[in-house]
């Protein structure tokens, strides 16, 4: 017959071998998903020009200002929840980054739909509308998570 101590012992050795699971994996967000629009390599150069801009293109980060814009409420309440999860066991480590990588494209889509500076005159007649990022709507559609193995 086990004490009381032995059960606590047991059920922390559980938590402990709960919670190393979220130590090997991370979740990450970006252009991933294959559309018929753009290859990979060209999703990469939009990814890129539109982050960073170039000298005809205004910057207009989707990445890092969805990361700015969420990490200190909605990621971080996510995580917590998947954190929890793992710890009463309905959730895998694998899952927990599942959950908050789903939650960060999320986040991510919605930025491209809120993005600025507008676009040109000339991009807008172009384009027929005023909607920074979209044009074929390949980006948007591209964005996923990928749950990854971490390097220590």
């Amino acid at each position: 017959m086990s004490s009381g101590a032995d059960k606590v012992i047991q059920k922390l050795q559980l938590q402990k071998r709960r919670l190393k699971q979220l130590n090997t994996n991370q979740a990450n967000v970006g252009a991933f998903k294959n559309v018929p629009e753009h290859s990979p390599e060209e999703l990469q150069k939009i990814v890129r020009w539109n982050e960073f801009g170039t000298d005809k293109i205004p910057a207009r980060s989707f990445l890092r200002g969805a990361s700015a814009r969420n990490r200190k409420h909605s990621w971080k309440y996510t995580a917590g929840v998947a954190v929890k999860g793992v710890l009463k066991g309905r959730l895998t480590g694998n899952q927990a980054y599942k959950l908050l990588g789903d939650q960060m494209a999320d986040d991510v889509r919605h930025q491209i739909d809120i993005i600025g500076p507008p676009n040109s005159p000339a991009t807008v007649k172009m384009k027929g509308r005023n909607q920074p990022l979209v044009d074929t709507g390949g980006l948007y559609r591209s964005i996923d998570e990928k749950v990854t193995h971490r390097d220590h």
